[in-house]
């Protein structure tokens, strides 16, 4: 008997789905390029993300987006990264090895450079060499602004590596969907437009400031902290948003500033003294950017919970910080006091010490940070689930000790992840963690030298795992440190390498006439992109270590967790070794490897595969 089968149309609304799971816009291209059908219904996804970085490009791109006037209201992401030239190209460091400048006919005018051979090798060996090889004319970086006001339903606007348009306070505003708002590896504007419109209006739930460049005082960045809608807020050192909240406002009197520059009261300092005699030229003053804040001092929104600030690294806290308890630590405790719903802290880097009084921070559950402000986040009322601890300088005396103080804090019964990033590897960590913590749901513990030995690896599941009844999630391995090059934001790679925290911060961009001292630390940028085994170790292992880096590792592995079985049926997820997690769906099950990613919003410190 012959059957037939009748296909079907597979719907619209699926192939629409299957378009957005792919993971590579260029995988997602060569889909749109196959047919008629799938051009037309995956090119809306495909411009749902578009990132202009290139002049070249935008060029080449803008009369296709023109033309199809369809595509505005589907883009719900924007990354620019588009400088416009300037007649001081030479003063800007971010900008100032651009080869030519792009002109809106594709025309092509050539920078001639002045011959800073040994500067360009400095840059390059310090890891902040620009990136900027073209700038655009001023007809290319007005079309393309013009061009993204048309972008009705954008969610998700970023400027990343470029000098910020004149026009950027009002510019932010013109997007009244806009939720996130991120500012990464960027120069203040040189001339900024003043605008009625305050950043407080904004309706952004996150904001994101790091890597900022240039000598312009940050001060009206910080405003846009003062979001009503605030979720989420991300920055660095080289613009501490908090202080915003703390620090008094500049009477109207000395709110004299140059254009592009903004006056600072020295801590301490309640009276300065008139421009002239400082011997500023007289220049009539400027209203401000902005209208004032209706409250003063400013109010952080009550809706924020997620609060992940980068410190400077340790080494430059111990040369370069001057007063760090009353210029930095202590403003950033008054911040967190008037943010009692936080949940979730990150504290990246390095950080001394911290006092935080039993009343803040009520609701935390979350906290990711060194070794040094452990004792203190867990103390008082607060009821941590995840605890993350990040201090590769520190030993195991000093863990051993943290986690007295979280047992000794009550903390322990209530902890669900534990996540431990330590300089060397230790035997003993297992045990303390199982001291003290055997209700663990979640464990990783990183390491940057040494290796546990393979009996050790055998017995860890019998030993340790199997004595933790409700652990289902076991990540223990090496963190491979990537090189020098190009990683980080331009401040943290000075800051790593022992350049001074104050120089880089009022005057990055200044080019330095020393090569850089070898960097011994991991940047907390560095430690994230190791996490996913991307780059390599030059350590070698003993042959008595587990050979991490041979050929045939998949199958040792395999083998050294089916061992656990046995006393560890609960366990679900084991990684051991950078980039890649096995995982099984029940105890019957097998186990099966995947690569791990990270993923940007996770709160308790764990990749998800």
């Amino acid at each position: 008997m012959i059957t037939t089968t009748t296909t079907m149309p597979f719907p619209n609304e699926l192939w629409m789905h299957v378009f957005e799971e792919l993971d590579s816009p260029n995988d997602l291209a060569a889909v749109v390029r196959t047919n008629k059908r799938f051009k037309s219904l995956g090119i809306r996804v495909l411009y749902r993300h578009i990132i202009w970085s290139d002049p070249l490009r935008f060029i080449k791109n803008h009369p296709f987006l023109q033309g199809n006037n369809g595509l505005r209201s589907v883009v719900r992401s924007l990354t620019l990264g588009i400088s416009t030239a300037t007649s001081q190209i030479d003063r800007i460091e971010q900008i100032s090895r651009a080869r030519a400048i792009i002109n809106l006919s594709g025309e092509i005018t050539s920078l001639h450079r002045p011959n800073r051979t040994h500067e360009a090798r400095v840059l390059d060996e310090i890891g902040i060499a620009s990136p900027v090889d073209f700038l655009a004319s001023g007809n290319v970086t007005d079309t393309m602004y013009n061009h993204a006001l048309t972008f009705t339903n954008l969610r998700d606007l970023t400027f990343n590596s470029m000098v910020l348009p004149d026009s950027f306070y009002e510019f932010v505003h013109r997007f009244p969907a806009l939720n996130k708002l991120a500012i990464e590896n960027c120069t203040p504007p040189l001339r900024p437009q003043f605008t009625d419109l305050h950043p407080r209006d904004l309706p952004i739930t996150e904001l994101t400031i790091v890597g900022l460049r240039g000598r312009r005082d940050p001060r009206e960045l910080r405003a846009f902290a003062e979001g009503k809608q605030l979720r989420v807020i991300r920055f660095d050192w080289t613009c501490y948003i908090y202080k915003h909240f703390c620090e008094h406002p500049i009477p109207a009197a000395h709110n004299n500033w140059l254009p592009g520059f903004v006056v600072v009261l020295p801590p301490g300092v309640n009276n300065l003294p008139p421009l002239q005699t400082l011997q500023i030229p007289d220049v009539s003053p400027p209203p401000q950017l902005f209208p004032p804040s209706h409250n003063d001092p400013p109010v952080p929104s009550p809706h924020i919970h997620t609060i992940d600030v980068k410190f400077p690294t340790q080494k430059s806290w111990q040369s370069y910080v001057s007063e760090p308890h009353d210029n930095l630590i202590n403003p950033f405790v008054e911040f967190l006091v008037k943010c009692p719903h936080i949940t979730n802290l990150r504290i990246r880097n390095y950080l001394p010490w911290l006092r935080l009084p039993d009343t803040a921070l009520p609701n935390l559950t979350s906290y990711q940070g060194p070794l040094t402000t452990i004792k203190s986040v867990v103390s008082g009322p607060r009821r941590l689930k995840h605890l993350s601890v990040r201090d590769p300088a520190g030993g195991l005396p000093a863990l051993e000790k943290a986690l007295k103080d979280i047992e000794a804090a009550g903390c322990g019964a209530d902890l669900d992840t534990l996540s431990v990033f330590i300089g060397w590897w230790d035997d003993e960590i297992l045990y303390a963690v199982l001291h003290h913590f055997n209700n663990l749901k979640r464990l990783e513990i990183l390491y940057k030298e040494g290796d546990p030995t393979e009996e050790m690896v055998l017995g860890m599941g019998a030993h340790f795992f199997g004595l933790m009844p409700h652990l289902w999630s076991v990540r223990v391995f090496k963190v491979m440190p990537p090189g020098v090059d190009n990683v980080g934001s331009a401040a943290d790679n000075l800051g790593a390498r022992g350049y001074p925290h104050r120089s880089v911060r009022i005057a990055l961009g200044e080019y330095i006439g020393v090569e850089g001292p070898e960097r011994s630390e991991l940047d907390d940028t560095e430690f994230e992109e190791a996490k996913l085994g991307t780059a390599s170790s030059s350590s070698s292992s003993s042959s008595s270590r587990v050979a991490w880096t041979q050929e045939p590792e998949e199958d040792n592995l395999r083998e050294l967790i089916h061992a656990w079985n046995r006393y560890c049926p609960v366990l679900r997820e084991v990684q051991l070794k950078a980039g890649y997690v096995w995982r099984r769906a029940g105890p019957d099950d097998v186990w099966t490897q995947r690569p791990t990613k990270v993923n940007r919003v996770r709160n308790a410190g764990f990749e998800e595969a």
